[in-house]
């Protein structure tokens, strides 16, 4: 008799996906289409904790057309992108119905490619991070919820784990170029549009990597990602909203006009560079134990890709905080902008501190086969 499945781990990934949606609205007081919060909300649940999968990806579907709507007065592209990846995952649960497994996985690493901002795929999230910085924060929450369903419904089959080197390897390969390319950036939004794509890649990585029994290793390193990415951009709109475009060759020294938006910057910045004391190092540790199984020249290319965004990371942080003291008339963090910064500050670290808190239960939920899978891997010779 199989043992109760740990219902705890749909509400954990509730909890940094509610997050993520909630806190840009806090920071920036934004008030535009607030009806879509509500659906956001509802979808999310609806995603993690649907037992059909067919069901699960159309609530995930509805998560992005709600993104659209946000995202549509602002960027098109990104717009674009979303119902893309809402028509990719409603086409996952027709195959889901349909017994089709290995067009589900397919076509489901296809979405959270495009919602991940893998490249060359990442056009469209590169909008977002550019024009529409609160929508891509909230993507990032349903994103966590699409690799949550994908890890639950379509990564079971002996398909899925005969695809997933190459999977591995593609995450590998455009998380090294995107961190090539945020060696070379010149402004700060150029920064932030580089580091998600260099994080688009590591979740592609791990999510391939986690047909051979490593999903709670996989959503840790998406949920890290999410964090991590949600707080670096609400501290790059806070900045920009205060003293406009940020470019590398204008004048720094901006920490003493505004003390706690640089540290929170820093330490943003450093759990994306997977500091250790946050997420992000237990998530990178985990994953590159799983690639070097995998594919060890992925695994030095992923280390590699890591070496650089954290050079990219000192000398972006170095730019714009560091050197003589600049004047500005605008106030630091407001108590809004603190409050979020600190919640999900405090997530970070309580992951790279006690991870079992949801290694342990999504390792456990995550392992069930799903029946119809289990009953496709019953009838192979």
């Amino acid at each position: 008799m199989m043992p109760p499945v740990p219902w705890s781990a749909p509400w954990e990934s509730l909890v940094f996906c509610l997050l993520l949606v909630v806190a840009p609205v806090v920071a920036a007081e934004w008030r535009r289409a607030q009806w879509t919060l509500a659906l956001l909300m509802v979808a999310i649940v609806g995603a993690l904790f649907s037992p059909d999968g067919t069901w699960a990806y159309a609530a995930v579907a509805l998560a992005g057309l709600g993104h659209a709507v946000n995202a549509w007065p602002t960027s098109r592209t990104g717009a674009a992108a979303l119902v893309l990846s809402a028509v990719l995952a409603l086409a996952t649960g027709v195959a889901l119905q349909a017994d089709q497994l290995t067009a589900a996985f397919v076509l489901s690493t296809l979405a959270v490619a495009i919602r991940a901002g893998v490249w060359p795929l990442t056009v469209g999230i590169a909008g977002l991070c550019e024009r529409a910085p609160v929508v891509q924060t909230q993507q990032l929450a349903s994103m966590i919820a699409l690799v949550f369903v994908h890890l639950r419904f379509v990564d079971h089959h002996p398909e899925a784990v005969a695809l997933a080197p190459t999977v591995v390897r593609l995450g590998a390969l455009a998380a090294f170029l995107a961190a090539l390319l945020s060696l070379v950036q010149r402004d700060l939004r150029g920064f932030y549009r580089a580091t998600t794509a260099m994080h688009g890649g590591l979740i592609l990585a791990a999510v391939g990597a986690a047909s051979h029994d490593n999903f709670a290793a996989a959503l840790l390193v998406t949920v890290a990602g999410g964090l991590a990415l949600g707080g670096l951009g609400i501290t790059i709109t806070s900045l920009e909203e205060r003293v406009g475009p940020v470019r590398f060759s204008q004048p720094g020294g901006r920490s003493q006009a505004f003390p706690r938006l640089s540290a929170a910057f820093a330490l943003f910045g450093a759990a994306g560079v997977a500091v250790p004391g946050s997420a992000g190092f237990v998530a990178d540790d985990l994953l590159l134990h799983t690639l070097w199984m995998e594919s060890p020249a992925s695994t030095v290319a992923v280390i590699l890709s890591s070496a650089m965004l954290a050079v990219s990371t000192l000398r972006c942080y170095s730019q714009v905080f560091l050197g003589k003291a600049t004047a500005a008339l605008a106030p630091d963090l407001t108590a809004r902008e603190r409050v979020v910064a600190v919640a999900l500050l405090l997530l970070l670290l309580v992951l790279g501190l006690a991870p079992g808190w949801l290694l342990g239960p999504a390792d456990a939920f995550l392992s069930v086969v799903p029946a119809a899978t289990a009953l496709e891997g019953a009838a192979l010779p």
